[in-house]
């Protein structure tokens, strides 16, 4: 039987105020080996499992290629930490199987199979064509993104379910609020593209998730402010959470502050964009 194999790379989704819309490629990957089976079976860590219908690695084969898969799988993206692990793996897996089967995957088909699943297109746009990109209803660009901006992340050890944090967002918010927002991811993907501090940091202060999610993850919080105070040039939420991600040109300092904040609990490092995606 053929093994097909194919890698992903991490993302960061919404950046702050760019809710569903916005999505970042980091240098951390998933890594899947595929192989046609009579039975579904995951193995990965040195366990193996049977995924349930349910499972995003099996919804993404089966959206690949209508059949069983023995999926081996190494990930370096944490699960429910906001870090786009979900995307990832489901990206990777449909990659393998499809070269397992004898087909070279397209990075539009890609995509579409992963939004389709997940509901959104930031992490899947990220984890499929790298860099920094922007989505709308299924439409895709690339960003600009300077190069003199270090992306730092404090990621704790406790993960907080995708699904937890969705359904603490409100179902309305305010027309002012709303306009708020969008003056915000305006000087968002500004001071992305140049690098300007001003402008970044006019993009703090999320109205749409970050506020309603800031109970659920006290540590978040706290650590936004602590690389705000440590220099950082905008911090925010990264993704459903509990990461927390800050935009730094001196990366030191705020690595320092969010390991300070962390204690033992989790650890801080500066990830690099992964300018591609898939593999």
């Amino acid at each position: 039987m053929t093994t097909g194999s194919a890698s992903a790379p991490a993302s960061s989704a919404n950046l702050g105020p760019g809710f569903d819309c916005l999505g970042l490629a980091l240098e951390l990957h998933c890594h899947v080996e595929a192989t046609p089976n009579d039975e579904w079976l995951v193995e990965e860590l040195g366990t193996s499992f049977v995924p349930k219908p349910t499972d995003f690695v099996r919804l993404a084969v089966e959206h690949a290629v209508g059949r069983p898969m023995r999926l081996t799988i190494r990930n370096e993206v944490p699960r429910s930490r906001g870090l786009g692990s979900s995307s990832a793996v489901m990206v990777a897996c449909a990659a393998a199987a499809l070269r397992a089967g004898g087909e070279e995957p397209d990075s539009a088909s890609l995509y579409d199979l992963v939004m389709s699943i997940e509901g959104h297109g930031d992490n899947a746009g990220a984890a499929v064509y790298g860099g920094l990109i922007a989505v709308a209803e299924g439409v895709l660009r690339h960003l600009e993104l300077s190069p003199d901006l270090t992306f730092v992340f404090g990621v704790p050890n406790e993960p907080l379910k995708t699904a937890k944090a969705r359904m603490a967002l409100p179902a309305e918010m305010s027309r002012r609020a709303a306009a708020r927002n969008v003056a915000r991811i305006a000087f968002l993907v500004e001071g992305l593209r140049t690098g300007d501090p001003e402008a970044l940091a006019k993009a703090g202060g999320d109205e749409i998730h970050e506020q309603h999610r800031a109970e659920l993850s006290p540590i978040t919080g706290a650590m936004m402010q602590a690389a705000r105070d440590a220099g950082a040039l905008h911090a925010a939420w990264s993704g459903a959470g509990p990461t927390t991600m800050a935009i730094a040109k001196d990366p030191e300092p705020v690595v320092a502050a969010l390991k300070a904040t962390l204690g033992d609990d989790g650890e801080a490092k500066v990830l690099d964009v992964a300018h591609s995606g898939w593999s």
